[in-house]
């Protein structure tokens, strides 16, 4: 009996220092990456339907990636002139005060490399990172 309490406060005590050392996702951060990308995605408004880029692996595209505690990651290809990055960073400030994100972080990367295999799956290779942009509230 002791042994299984033992067992059980420790159990508790790991579930609880790793949820705030290395907390999870959950929906909300989940909403938030939508509403960031979304927004992000109508402002900026030179992205083609996520379908064609996904398909052929080219093209500018945006994926948003939930983030803990709110800060969701924007991973955008093929968006390579500065005014451009620099519009779609306005566009990011702009949604992380709507959607009430405690920050964004955006990846500008050359573009995609992507192996698609017949019958479905695919493999990332090596992409070039142009610049990384760490927006916080209120700057």
């Amino acid at each position: 009996m002791a042994i299984r309490a033992v067992a059980l406060v420790g159990a508790c005590v790991l579930s609880f220092l790793f949820w705030t050392a290395f907390h999870i996702p959950d929906f909300s951060d989940a909403d938030v990456a939508n509403q960031v990308a979304q927004d992000v995605t109508t402002a900026y408004g030179h992205f083609p339907p996520h379908a064609e880029a996904d398909k052929t692996g080219h093209g500018k595209v945006l994926y948003a990636h939930p983030g803990a505690g709110k800060k969701p990651t924007l991973v955008v290809y093929e968006v390579t002139d500065l005014a451009d990055r620099d519009t779609l960073i306005q566009a990011a400030r702009q949604a992380m005060s709507e959607a009430h994100a405690n920050g964004i972080t955006v990846q500008f990367f050359e573009r995609q490399n992507v192996t698609h295999y017949d019958g479905g799956g695919l493999r990332r290779g090596p992409e070039r990172l142009i610049d990384t942009v760490e927006l916080k509230p209120g700057t």
